[in-house]
């Protein structure tokens, strides 16, 4: 299963990509702004996406907007 992190803190992003990755077998995609993270989700099947509030571009909040109606 694909997992989508967004986040702009690399340090966090990385902790969180190695725990779901090593502990849930799980493969990450990380981006660090909410309008790559927004394409990428777009483009891509992702069983969970995981976004930060605060991001460059497109806060978290505006990029789940955009997700919700496609869910």
């Amino acid at each position: 299963m694909k997992i989508l992190i967004v986040e702009d803190d690399q340090s966090v992003a990385e902790l969180e990509r190695d725990y779901l990755e090593i502990n849930g077998g799980f493969d990450c995609d990380l981006y660090d702004n909410g309008n790559q993270g927004l394409q990428a989700a777009l483009s891509q099947d992702y069983a969970l996406v995981i976004v930060d509030v605060m991001l460059p571009g497109l806060d978290g909040y505006e990029l789940l907007d955009y997700l919700r109606p496609l869910g």
